[in-house]
């Protein structure tokens, strides 16, 4: 039999920081891994970004988890011995004259001034961009690659003998007061970070998930390489071509592009760039989003050797290296889960 301190079922970003962490901290862990191209993972665009949404407002947490970011990712490379980060300024252009003098004075507020790199009061002259009162250019911000990164640590546990490809069977799992037994590995405890895939998982199926469907078109394009462009769309130069996306569907969940989607995606890109571009490919994936944009992150309340770290959505690339810390820090006895990520605030 092998004994390990804590079980991983999954290998997507959550499982393979979690696992990472862990075993910095000196911990014995196993990563079971259904293998497949579809995760969410492997289908996200993996950008991090300080500054989001419509209004362009600081991101839940920007000042703990953006500081450190890239540092930790680059650090991780050189652990790897790979590349798989690329810091790269976004560009946000103004809707408005309005937007642009609310940004003059926003810059250089503190709460505000580390994430400003630059503020454009006329247009960038990018051809084929639309941006005619000029635009924010962002810092900390980038994109990881996640495929890579993955395949990359991957080969981390393989080489420590801490990983098998597998379909974990709920079924084949015993509990008992002192340790979990599944098949021929024990554990003082199993921690889920199955992605999508935790609706299906008996112990947190009840768990409020709001799963949503993205796609993505990768386009070729004379855009420049050296920045990210997002307002509607984000257009990220990725593995020689343009990634644009993405969309937010919770009613269809596959892993097949649509026709609306793909449809959504060139309609919103012509609002940001009426330049020449083709399309190469379409693709999809199913992101595990929560009912309230926060993971889920602690243990079961009858079965408290059953974890879960999970739900991190859209903002898994910013989000997990933080989390993934403070999980090991609660685990080592010198931190706790903060409220607005612990699952028990939706176990009854």
């Amino acid at each position: 039999m092998e004994k390990v301190d804590y079980l991983i079922v999954g290998q997507g970003i959550a499982g393979s920081l979690l696992a990472y962490e862990l075993m910095q901290a000196g911990q014995r862990v196993f990563v079971l891994n259904e293998e497949k191209e579809t995760t969410s993972s492997n289908k996200a665009a993996g950008i991090y970004n300080p500054i989001t949404g419509r209004k362009l407002v600081k991101t839940w947490l920007a000042d703990a988890l953006f500081m450190e970011l890239e540092a930790y990712y680059l650090g991780l490379e050189q652990i790897l011995g790979t590349h798989f980060v690329y810091p790269m300024p976004i560009y946000r252009p103004f809707f408005s004259f309005e937007e642009q003098n609310d940004w003059s004075v926003k810059a250089s507020e503190p709460e505000y001034a580390p994430y400003v790199k630059e503020l454009r009061a006329r247009s960038m002259q990018l051809p084929g961009v639309i941006d005619p009162v000029g635009g924010l250019v962002l810092d900390k911000c980038g994109y990881v690659n996640l495929p890579v990164m993955l395949r990359h640590i991957k080969k981390y546990f393989l080489d420590k003998g801490a990983y098998r490809a597998e379909v974990f069977q709920y079924d084949q799992m015993t509990i008992n007061e002192r340790e979990v037994t599944y098949k021929d590995i024990v554990a003082e405890r199993v921690i889920f970070c199955e992605g999508p895939m935790a609706v299906n998982n008996p112990y947190w199926n009840e768990l409020p998930f709001k799963l949503v469907k993205g796609e993505i078109l990768e386009v070729d394009s004379p855009l420049p390489t050296d920045l990210i462009l997002n307002r509607g769309v984000f257009v990220l130069p990725k593995n020689g071509h343009f990634s644009v996306g993405s969309t937010y569907d919770h009613t269809q969940l596959d892993y097949e592009p649509s026709v609306s989607g793909i449809k959504n995606l060139k309609d919103r890109l012509g609002k940001l760039y009426q330049g020449e571009y083709t399309v190469v490919s379409t693709s999809a994936g199913v992101r595990p989003a929560t009912f309230d944009r926060r993971p889920f992150i602690g243990f079961h309340q009858d079965e408290p050797q059953i974890g879960i770290f999970n739900g991190f959505g859209t903002k898994g690339v910013s989000l997990v290296p933080y989390f993934a810390r403070q999980l090991v820090n609660y685990l080592s006895g010198v931190g706790e889960i903060i409220p607005e990520v612990n699952v028990s605030r939706v176990i009854k």
